[in-house]
């Protein structure tokens, strides 16, 4: 069942963006939605980690697929069922990038997560703007 889909496309070096989205640990530093971030290992399928939302439980997550500097998958265990979260990076033509998450969810908390999917979408905006301003920084 499909929760949410969000994208943005910016000026922006595909490789800087890349390494922050993909640097876990700093999520917090831009990501509205996490508190606490942390990967057990290289990014890599296999790889596990812990997150912990603001103002919510932490939960566990999987990377499951990563295609260096384009696309990463993790999914996480939910009560009755799985969120997968889908990550996608690509040229939106000369020093622009499109960013796209989406989220979707099996099994039988999916009507659940539906009434979530709302706020996931406006804290993904926010996230990507704040990805935005960081990788500018650098």
């Amino acid at each position: 069942m499909h929760l949410f889909e969000y994208e943005a496309v910016f000026e922006a070096d595909p490789d800087a963006v890349w390494k922050v989205w993909t640097d876990v640990a700093r999520w917090p530093e831009w990501d509205v939605s996490k508190e606490v971030a942390q990967l057990d290992g290289p990014f890599e399928p296999g790889t596990r980690g812990w997150a912990k939302q603001r103002g919510n439980l932490g939960g566990a997550f999987t990377v499951t697929v990563v295609d260096p500097g384009r696309r990463w998958v993790t999914e996480c265990p939910v009560p009755l069922g799985t969120v997968t979260f889908s990550h996608l990076l690509e040229l939106a033509g000369p020093g622009c990038v499109r960013l796209v998450k989406r989220a979707d969810v099996q099994g039988g908390s999916g009507p659940l997560l539906r009434l979530l999917a709302p706020r996931m979408r406006r804290d993904t905006a926010a996230s990507f703007t704040a990805l935005r301003l960081r990788v500018s920084d650098q």
